[in-house]
């Protein structure tokens, strides 16, 4: 018997031990859901009128389930080869949110009628469902610098973007947000995670690429990062929601 439990009766152990089981599954029961984010790839003929129509469908939902902006609408500036392609970008509680506010909307008629507008003018691609683990938030009609990466050691590599923050800080940009949002359905291998860099407006995303090149303020903290992520690509995106 270890010393730490010396003088403590078997049957009292349990129960202890019982209790601390107990209150870590309350814990984990009462604890909030990461925030959830979905990715629709979406390929289109008429890019303004299928924003237009994008539109069309938020004033629908807001006056159904009273949400603001529940659709936004990303095209992507230097992204290889997502350039120029547009992507539907909405934010949820939960997981099972995305599946509660489809079931409320799917009978709403200005919903149907836009939708059913919208199928000769664009083509659905991949779709992904990511869950939020660090997160800021996302500037509304902001820029984005986001990288696709492979991470080995989440904790870790959750560390190691505290020290990223960091740099950012102490080098201009405490403007920038910094999140990680794990791919929890639809991931193509051999991509894990998204970290998704926010920016007021797509010339900041600009002067960040400049800084991080021209001063190499991340050379060292890439050699740390390696040990627990290897990414995969990254990409500039711009939010274009009417």
């Amino acid at each position: 018997m270890h010393r730490d439990f010396e003088g403590i009766p078997m049957k009292m152990l349990r129960l202890l031990v019982l209790s601390a089981v107990l209150a870590m599954a309350s814990g984990l029961a009462k604890a909030d859901p990461m925030t959830v984010m979905t990715v629709q790839a979406v390929s289109t003929s008429d890019q303004d009128a299928y924003v237009a129509m994008i539109a069309k469908i938020n004033a629908a939902v807001k006056a159904t389930i009273g949400i603001e902006t529940y659709r936004h609408v990303w095209v992507g500036d230097f992204a290889g080869e997502d350039s120029h392609a547009i992507y539907i970008v909405s934010s949820y509680p939960s997981a099972a949110a995305v599946y509660q506010d489809n079931e409320k909307l799917k009978n709403v008629p200005e919903i149907q009628l836009t939708m059913a507008q919208m199928k000769d003018m664009r083509k659905l691609g991949s779709s992904t469902l990511y869950k939020a683990v660090r997160e800021e938030g996302v500037y509304a009609g902001g820029a984005v610098f986001n990288t696709s990466v492979a991470v080995t050691d989440e904790a870790a590599y959750l560390k190691a973007l505290d020290g990223l923050k960091a740099l950012f800080d102490a080098n201009g940009f405490k403007d920038a947000k910094l999140n990680l949002y794990r791919a929890a359905a639809g991931r193509t291998a051999p991509a894990t995670h998204l970290v998704v860099i926010s920016f007021p407006n797509s010339v900041r995303a600009g002067e960040f690429i400049d800084v991080i090149y021209d001063k190499g303020i991340l050379d060292q903290w890439n050699v740390t990062a390696a040990k627990c992520r290897t990414s995969l690509g990254n990409g500039t995106y711009h939010e274009i929601t009417k």
